[in-house]
């Protein structure tokens, strides 16, 4: 559960905030009128987006299974081992 905290604890405490949301910990930070925003690390913003990858290429696949389409286990194998061929030859 994040940590919240007025802009006014914000101000008073911005370098132990700025340990914590690096630590890990998200802080919700929020202003008297009731709006709110999240203070989350630059790493758990990239770990996010490539989940968010992983889950839509998954759902992309699962699709053309369901269509009949895409390749065996086998053929992926075959594939993937012909593209370290091809890259362990250009970079070594």
């Amino acid at each position: 559960m994040p940590k919240r905290k007025t802009i006014t604890e914000l101000r008073s405490s911005l370098f132990e905030t700025f340990d914590e949301v690096l630590a890990g910990e998200s802080q919700i930070i929020t202003h008297k009128n009731g709006s709110a925003v999240a203070l989350i690390s630059l790493s758990k913003i990239e770990e996010m987006e490539q989940e968010i990858e992983l889950h839509k290429n998954l759902a992309i696949g699962y699709a053309q299974a369901m269509r009949g389409e895409g390749m065996t286990t086998k053929d992926l194998k075959s594939r993937m081992k012909e593209k370290e061929k091809k890259i362990r030859a250009k970079y070594g």
